[in-house]
């Protein structure tokens, strides 16, 4: 089999119609459905049920309890039966030709310059505008990373794409205990990736990126004042920005103002969960990740305290 498409779904049963339809409509149809249901209230599994009865392609639907969006990933990823993983967020729809494009550009690669690769990168359209989400990629076609993408091309803005499911199993999100229930960026996973595979990428919109769903993360952040750095999510956001700062700092000293940023973030989140300086410098990882750490001890006590205050 060609193609996993994978959903998550937590809470969705009135958005998820759009993933179901944008299948039926699919142009190639060397692909399976699976989906994983993170503990869902509101009667979406019923739902499910009646799209894995009513389909022409084959549907697993799989339940846990709730416990964040990268854990059901994790699940989707060690589930999947597709050479690659297409994910579909439970309130998205795409293109019809979207996974035949992906054939196509998967396999525009050469066979032996393929295993180099963890998959493709294509853009998101707005269906209320019908404008490009973020920045379009430089150039198209054009081999690159993430990392690289991102901070030394400026790419900005939600993109889509599929990965290489052999690819992904080598990058499980982590599962502790403190992150269950709450949403690790999946940035750490692409730029995981970026260190090992390269990525085509396509100024080719085949997403329609919708962000109307009430429990929808961005949603969430729209919300999220500078306080929210200290609220439930705080043991994510600082899973990411200490992780990102030990293992990207090469990338993130290209912007200045953006590793401000993760330092502050590191504080207040590490302060927040971690609840000591000592343990927060002591996650430091390398020589100048630590001294950053330091450096920044100041301005990030100094940011915790406010977020406290205004929270």
């Amino acid at each position: 089999m060609l193609f996993t498409v994978f959903t998550p779904t937590y809470n969705r049963r009135d958005e998820i119609h759009r993933v179901f339809e944008s299948l039926l409509a699919q142009t190639c149809r060397d692909f399976e459905w699976v989906v994983v249901d993170d503990g869902s209230t509101d009667g979406g599994v019923e739902v499910l049920r009646g799209y894995e009865a009513a389909a022409d392609f084959p549907v697993r639907i799989e339940t846990q309890e709730h416990g964040g969006k990268h854990v059901a990933w994790n699940r989707g990823v060690a589930a999947a039966r597709g050479d690659l993983f297409v994910p579909a967020d439970s309130d998205d729809a795409f293109h019809p030709e979207a996974l035949e494009r992906f054939k196509d550009l998967w396999y525009s690669i050469p066979d032996r310059e393929r295993p180099g690769f963890s998959g493709v990168n294509v853009l998101c359209r707005d269906p209320l505008t019908g404008d490009v989400v973020g920045t379009p990629f430089p150039k198209s076609p054009m081999v690159s990373q993430n990392l690289d993408l991102a901070y030394v091309h400026g790419v900005r803005g939600e993109k889509w794409g599929c990965i290489r499911t052999h690819a992904l199993r080598e990058v499980p999100f982590p599962e502790d205990q403190a992150l269950r229930g709450v949403c690790v960026a999946e940035s750490y996973l692409w730029f995981t990736l970026a260190r090992r595979y390269r990525v085509l990428c396509v100024n080719e919109p085949l997403r329609l990126y919708y962000r109307d769903a009430a429990n929808s993360i961005i949603a969430a952040r729209r919300t999220d004042g500078i306080g929210a750095r200290v609220n439930g999510r705080a043991p994510a956001r600082y899973f990411f920005k200490s992780w990102h700062l030990n293992t990207n700092l090469d990338y993130l000293r290209r912007d200045p103002r953006e590793l401000a940023k993760t330092l502050l973030d590191v504080w207040i989140t590490g302060l927040a969960t971690r609840g000591s300086v000592t343990a927060v410098l002591g996650d430091g990882v390398g020589f100048f990740p630590r001294l950053l750490r330091f450096l920044a001890l100041p301005a990030g006590l100094a940011a915790y305290l406010y977020c406290r205050v205004n929270r």
